[in-house]
């Protein structure tokens, strides 16, 4: 890890993963956000190390809302019970 790029990317792709799994555990999640999170993650690391960095930040930051969005979501109820 050399730049705060690789911090914030990482950081934020384990937070998504450990929501999805966190979810995963209660409910059949969509998968769908979680790989949108993940590619944004990529993305804004290429991005942070090659000079782009407002982009960087904008996207990661999107990628943060989509994550607490995510996050605020209330658990499915149960269709068996």
């Amino acid at each position: 890890m050399e730049t705060i790029f690789d911090f914030l990317s990482v950081l934020l792709f384990i937070a998504a993963v450990s929501m999805f799994f966190v979810r995963f555990r209660h409910e059949n999640p969509p998968l769908a956000p979680y790989i949108v999170i993940s590619l944004v993650c990529a993305v804004g690391n290429y991005l942070g190390n090659n000079g782009g960095g407002v982009a960087a930040v904008a996207l990661l930051i999107a990628a943060s809302f989509l994550l607490l969005h995510l996050a605020g979501e209330p658990y499915r109820e149960s269709a068996g019970e």
